[in-house]
Protein backbone atom coordinates (compact mmCIF):
# COMPACT_ATOMS: atom_id res chain seq x y z
CA UNK A 1 0.00 0.00 0.00
CA UNK A 2 2.93 2.17 0.78
CA UNK A 3 3.94 2.05 -2.88
CA UNK A 4 0.86 2.97 -4.13
CA UNK A 5 0.64 5.99 -2.02
CA UNK A 6 4.01 7.12 -3.31
CA UNK A 7 2.60 6.47 -6.95
CA UNK A 8 -0.63 7.83 -7.32
CA UNK A 9 -2.05 10.50 -4.70
CA UNK A 10 -4.79 11.10 -2.44
CA UNK A 11 -7.22 11.82 -4.15
CA UNK A 12 -6.64 9.86 -7.32
CA UNK A 13 -6.70 6.96 -4.74
CA UNK A 14 -9.80 7.83 -3.36
CA UNK A 15 -12.03 8.40 -6.52
CA UNK A 16 -10.37 5.09 -8.22
CA UNK A 17 -11.66 3.40 -4.39
CA UNK A 18 -14.87 5.18 -5.15
CA UNK A 19 -15.59 3.71 -8.20
CA UNK A 20 -14.85 0.71 -7.56
CA UNK A 21 -16.71 0.49 -5.05
CA UNK A 22 -20.05 1.60 -7.04
CA UNK A 23 -19.18 -0.25 -9.90
CA UNK A 24 -18.41 -3.66 -8.37
CA UNK A 25 -21.04 -3.03 -5.51
CA UNK A 26 -24.08 -2.85 -8.11
CA UNK A 27 -24.22 -2.70 -11.90
CA UNK A 28 -27.37 -0.87 -11.67
CA UNK A 29 -26.25 2.09 -9.24
CA UNK A 30 -22.65 2.29 -11.43
CA UNK A 31 -25.45 3.99 -14.55
CA UNK A 32 -26.01 6.70 -11.42
CA UNK A 33 -22.98 8.21 -12.37
CA UNK A 34 -21.76 11.14 -14.75
CA UNK A 35 -18.20 12.37 -15.85
CA UNK A 36 -17.18 16.22 -17.20
CA UNK A 37 -13.95 17.28 -18.06
CA UNK A 38 -14.92 20.58 -16.82
CA UNK A 39 -11.83 22.03 -18.37
CA UNK A 40 -12.75 21.40 -21.83
CA UNK A 41 -16.20 22.28 -21.15
CA UNK A 42 -15.03 26.01 -20.56
CA UNK A 43 -12.53 25.76 -23.26
CA UNK A 44 -15.17 25.07 -25.50
CA UNK A 45 -17.67 27.31 -24.73
CA UNK A 46 -18.21 31.09 -25.69
CA UNK A 47 -17.63 32.11 -22.52
CA UNK A 48 -14.60 30.81 -22.16
CA UNK A 49 -13.17 31.19 -25.49
CA UNK A 50 -13.84 34.56 -24.88
CA UNK A 51 -12.01 34.84 -21.87
CA UNK A 52 -9.26 33.35 -22.65
CA UNK A 53 -9.04 35.75 -25.95
CA UNK A 54 -8.66 38.62 -23.76
CA UNK A 55 -6.41 37.31 -21.75
CA UNK A 56 -4.18 36.39 -24.24
CA UNK A 57 -4.32 39.88 -25.68
CA UNK A 58 -3.27 40.96 -21.81
CA UNK A 59 -0.78 38.90 -21.74
CA UNK A 60 0.45 39.72 -25.11
CA UNK A 61 1.33 43.28 -24.04
CA UNK A 62 2.71 42.34 -20.98
CA UNK A 63 5.24 39.99 -22.33
CA UNK A 64 6.19 43.30 -24.91
CA UNK A 65 6.21 45.18 -22.21
CA UNK A 66 8.98 43.12 -20.28
CA UNK A 67 10.66 41.86 -23.61
CA UNK A 68 11.59 45.77 -24.11
CA UNK A 69 12.76 45.99 -20.95
CA UNK A 70 14.75 42.87 -21.23
CA UNK A 71 16.85 44.26 -24.16
CA UNK A 72 17.11 47.35 -22.81
CA UNK A 73 18.62 45.58 -19.85
CA UNK A 74 21.11 43.43 -22.15
CA UNK A 75 22.18 47.09 -23.89
CA UNK A 76 23.36 48.64 -20.78
CA UNK A 77 24.66 45.35 -19.75
CA UNK A 78 26.93 45.13 -23.12
CA UNK A 79 27.87 49.15 -22.66
CA UNK A 80 29.10 48.85 -18.86
CA UNK A 81 31.44 45.90 -19.53
CA UNK A 82 32.49 47.56 -22.81
CA UNK A 83 33.38 50.81 -20.35
CA UNK A 84 34.92 48.82 -17.45
CA UNK A 85 38.55 49.67 -18.85
CA UNK A 86 37.58 53.24 -19.23
CA UNK A 87 35.49 53.99 -15.77
CA UNK A 88 37.40 54.56 -12.28
CA UNK A 89 37.14 51.71 -9.61
CA UNK A 90 34.17 54.23 -8.04
CA UNK A 91 32.49 55.22 -11.04
CA UNK A 92 32.49 51.27 -12.76
CA UNK A 93 30.40 50.31 -9.00
CA UNK A 94 28.15 53.11 -9.21
CA UNK A 95 27.39 52.07 -12.84
CA UNK A 96 26.85 48.57 -11.72
CA UNK A 97 24.77 49.22 -8.56
CA UNK A 98 22.12 51.42 -10.73
CA UNK A 99 22.62 48.55 -13.13
CA UNK A 100 22.05 45.71 -10.13
CA UNK A 101 18.67 48.15 -9.23
CA UNK A 102 17.65 47.87 -12.71
CA UNK A 103 17.64 44.45 -12.94
CA UNK A 104 15.98 43.84 -9.30
CA UNK A 105 13.06 46.73 -11.03
CA UNK A 106 12.57 44.30 -13.95
CA UNK A 107 12.41 41.22 -12.09
CA UNK A 108 10.04 42.66 -9.35
CA UNK A 109 7.97 43.79 -12.80
CA UNK A 110 7.82 40.51 -14.40
CA UNK A 111 6.61 39.14 -10.47
CA UNK A 112 4.01 41.38 -10.57
CA UNK A 113 3.26 40.61 -14.64
CA UNK A 114 2.60 37.03 -13.70
CA UNK A 115 0.74 38.06 -10.46
CA UNK A 116 -1.45 39.90 -12.22
CA UNK A 117 -2.21 37.26 -14.84
CA UNK A 118 -3.14 34.78 -12.50
CA UNK A 119 -5.49 36.91 -11.03
CA UNK A 120 -7.08 38.01 -14.44
CA UNK A 121 -7.36 34.17 -14.97
CA UNK A 122 -8.75 33.47 -11.94
CA UNK A 123 -11.06 36.25 -12.34
CA UNK A 124 -12.30 35.63 -15.44
CA UNK A 125 -12.87 31.96 -15.17
CA UNK A 126 -14.03 31.32 -11.78
CA UNK A 127 -17.62 32.49 -12.44
CA UNK A 128 -17.51 30.40 -15.48
CA UNK A 129 -16.20 27.38 -14.01
CA UNK A 130 -18.86 28.40 -11.11
CA UNK A 131 -21.54 28.14 -13.82
CA UNK A 132 -20.19 24.77 -15.30
CA UNK A 133 -20.61 23.59 -11.97
CA UNK A 134 -24.14 24.76 -10.76
CA UNK A 135 -25.19 22.95 -14.79
CA UNK A 136 -23.05 19.68 -13.93
CA UNK A 137 -25.61 19.69 -10.04
CA UNK A 138 -29.10 20.97 -12.62
CA UNK A 139 -28.50 18.06 -14.76
CA UNK A 140 -27.44 15.44 -12.69
CA UNK A 141 -30.71 15.90 -10.47
CA UNK A 142 -32.42 15.91 -13.60
CA UNK A 143 -30.96 12.67 -14.40
CA UNK A 144 -30.78 11.11 -11.37
CA UNK A 145 -26.96 11.06 -11.02
CA UNK A 146 -25.90 9.83 -7.61
CA UNK A 147 -22.46 11.22 -8.76
CA UNK A 148 -20.41 13.90 -11.47
CA UNK A 149 -17.32 13.25 -11.64
CA UNK A 150 -14.68 15.26 -13.28
CA UNK A 151 -12.64 13.28 -15.71
CA UNK A 152 -9.48 15.45 -14.84
CA UNK A 153 -9.73 16.25 -11.29
CA UNK A 154 -11.08 13.04 -10.22
CA UNK A 155 -8.60 10.64 -11.25
CA UNK A 156 -11.17 9.11 -13.55
CA UNK A 157 -9.02 7.03 -16.32
CA UNK A 158 -11.84 4.95 -18.31
CA UNK A 159 -15.69 6.19 -18.72
CA UNK A 160 -18.15 4.91 -20.79
CA UNK A 161 -18.90 7.85 -23.43
CA UNK A 162 -23.08 7.10 -22.53
CA UNK A 163 -22.01 9.14 -19.27
CA UNK A 164 -20.11 11.65 -20.26
CA UNK A 165 -22.41 15.04 -19.93
CA UNK A 166 -19.53 17.28 -21.29
CA UNK A 167 -20.89 18.27 -24.12
CA UNK A 168 -24.64 19.35 -22.16
CA UNK A 169 -22.73 21.68 -19.83
CA UNK A 170 -20.93 23.52 -23.15
CA UNK A 171 -24.05 24.05 -24.56
CA UNK A 172 -25.37 25.26 -20.67
CA UNK A 173 -22.05 27.31 -20.82
CA UNK A 174 -23.52 29.47 -23.74
CA UNK A 175 -27.01 29.58 -23.02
Amino acid sequence: MFILTKLLSWPTLFAALFLALVVFSSPALAQNIGVVDLQKAVDDSKAGKTAKNKLKAKHESLQKSLEAKEKELEKKDRDLKNQVATLNQEALEKRRGEFLKEIQTYRDQAQKASEEMQKALNDALSPIYSKAEQAAAKLASERGFTAVLDAKEGGVIFFQSSIDITPEITKALDK
